[in-house]
C-alpha cells in the first residue's frame, strides 16, 4: 500500500469540479427563493469589490450603500446601476427595517461598534477581516450575535477558496508528511499609501497607516495568511517574537512598513512570517514544509506541491497535472482537480466556479436565508487576530510574547 490517502479517496477530496457543480445548482435554486435584501456598509475599494460580487449574485438585492466618503458613495451606487440608496450615515442605513443583512467594509476600528449595532437592528453581518480591533471587541461582537440570534461571518476568504480547501486536505491527509516549518510572506514595493485630493482627507484615506484605525501589517495583511496557518496545521501558537519599525517611509504613519515574526507552535513547529513595503521580490506566499515534501502558495488560485527525493511515491501521482520547476517535478495545485483531464466537457465543468469573495458573499446569503453556519465564524477568526496582537506586543516591547490559551477562545 503506497503512503498518503487512496487514489480513490484523493480524487474524492480534490474533485473541486463536484464543489462546483452544487455551487451551481445552489446558485439555481436561489434564482426562485425571495432575494436577500442588503445594504453595504463603507465602499471603498474592498467595499466596493465586494458590492460587485453581490450585484453579480443572483438571490441578493442591494437596496443600500453607505460610505462618509461622497466619492466612494457615489461610486457604489453607479455600480447598483442607480438601484440602491445612498447614506453617509450607517444608522440611517439600519433604520432602515426592509434591509436584512449588512455587509461591513470599513477601517478595523469600526467592525466592532458597527457590527453590534447592526445586529441589534436585527440585521445579518458579514464583516471584513481582521474581525476586530482588541480581542474584547471581537467577544463582544460575538455574544451579541448569540444573544440576537443573527449570523455574524467574518471574510477570511481564503475558506472559501478551492486551491486552498485542496491544499489544507493535502496536508491533513498526509501528503507531505509531518509538518516542522511553515514559510509566509508579503512583500511589495510601495508605500501602501493611497492619493488624497485634499489633507483633510488623509486619514479618512490613509487609514491602515494610523494606530487609532488600524494595526498596519499585520491586521491587513498578515491575519489573512495566519489564519491560513491554524487552519491547515490545526494547531494555535505558544509564542512569538518579532521585529519591526519605520525604517524606509518617513511619512508620517504611525504602523510598521516591515515586520518579521518566529512563531513557536506546539511540538516543535515553526512559523517565518514577514512583510515588506520595500521590495517585492517573492511576493506573496505559504511554504509548508514536510518530512515527505512541500506544499507552496504562491497564487490565491495556483500551488505547487513538491515531493522530497526519499518519499515514497503516491497512488494518484502518475493522473496528477505537473510542471518541472528547477529540474524537480511538482504537482500542480489549482481549483480543478489536481489529476490529468479524461475529456474536454470535465475540464469546463470544473473550471466553472466563482472567485472566493463571490463564493464567500453568496454562503452569507445562503446562511441568512437557512440558518446554516458560516465557514469563518467570529470564533474561527478571533486565533488570527491572537496571533498579530500578541505579534504587535513582541515588536513594540522587544519581548518573546507567551499566548495563553484562553486569548483564542470566544
Amino acid at each position: 500500500m503506497m503512503s498518503g490517502m487512496s487514489r480513490r479517496e484523493f480524487l474524492r477530496r480534490s474533485a473541486i469540479g463536484a464543489a462546483a457543480v452544487a455551487l451551481g445548482q445552489f446558485t439555481a435554486r436561489a434564482q426562485s427563493e425571495e432575494k436577500v435584501k442588503v445594504g453595504v456598509i463603507g465602499t471603498g475599494a474592498q467595499g466596493q469589490n465586494l458590492l460587485r460580487q453581490l450585484v453579480a449574485l443572483p438571490n441578493a438585492e442591494v437596496v443600500a450603500a453607505c460610505d462618509v466618503y461622497a466619492i466612494n458613495r457615489i461610486r457604489a451606487v453607479e455600480i447598483t446601476q442607480g438601484k440602491a440608496t445612498g447614506y453617509s450615515d450607517y444608522r440611517a442605513l439600519l433604520d432602515n427595517k426592509a434591509i436584512e443583512a449588512v455587509v461591513i467594509a470599513t477601517p478595523l476600528h469600526l467592525h466592532a461598534p458597527m457590527t453590534i449595532d447592526a445586529l441589534q437592528a436585527g440585521k445579518h453581518v458579514f464583516c471584513e477581516k481582521a474581525i476586530a480591533y482588541s480581542i474584547d471587541e471581537a467577544r463582544q461582537m460575538a455574544q451579541v450575535a448569540q444573544q440576537t440570534g443573527k449570523i455574524l461571518q467574518i471574510g477570511h476568504q481564503r475558506h472559501y477558496n478551492p486551491t486552498y480547501d485542496q491544499a489544507y486536505w493535502l496536508i491533513k491527509e498526509g501528503t507531505i508528511g509531518k509538518v516542522t516549518h511553515v514559510r509566509v510572506l508579503w512583500h511589495r514595493n510601495n508605500s501602501w499609501r493611497r492619493a488624497v485630493p485634499d489633507p483633510k482627507f488623509e486619514r479618512l484615506i490613509n487609514w491602515r497607516l494610523y494606530r487609532d484605525y488600524s494595526h498596519g501589517l499585520l491586521t491587513e495583511l498578515a491575519s489573512h495568511q495566519l489564519d491560513v496557518v491554524n487552519w491547515f496545521l490545526g494547531a494555535l501558537p505558544t509564542s512569538v517574537v518579532g521585529y519591526g519599525g519605520i525604517d524606509y517611509w518617513k511619512d508620517g504613519r504611525e504602523v510598521h512598513d516591515n515586520v518579521e515574526m518566529i512563531f513557536n507552535y506546539p511540538g516543535g513547529m515553526r512559523v517565518m512570517y514577514t512583510s515588506l513595503t520595500t521590495n517585492a521580490y517573492d511576493g506573496y506566499g505559504e511554504w509548508f514544509f514536510g518530512d515527505k515534501g512541500t506544499l507552496v502558495l504562491t497564487d490565491e488560485n495556483k500551488g505547487l506541491l513538491f515531493r522530497e527525493r526519499n518519499a515514497e511515491k503516491l497512488e494518484w501521482e502518475d493522473d496528477a497535472n505537473s510542471v518541472q520547476v528547477d529540474g524537480r517535478r511538482a504537482v500542480v495545485i489549482e481549483p480543478t482537480p489536481t489529476r490529468q483531464w479524461r475529456d474536454r466537457g470535465q475540464e469546463l465543468q470544473a473550471g466553472n466556479q466563482r472567485n472566493a469573495y463571490y463564493a464567500e458573499m453568496e454562503h452569507f446569503l445562503k446562511c441568512v436565508r437557512t440558518g446554516e453556519t458560516p465557514k469563518c465564524t467570529a470564533a474561527d477568526a478571533l486565533p488570527a487576530l491572537t496571533c498579530v496582537l500578541g505579534a504587535l506586543h513582541a515588536i513594540d516591547k522587544g519581548v518573546r510574547y507567551d499566548f495563553r490559551p484562553e486569548e483564542f477562545k470566544i
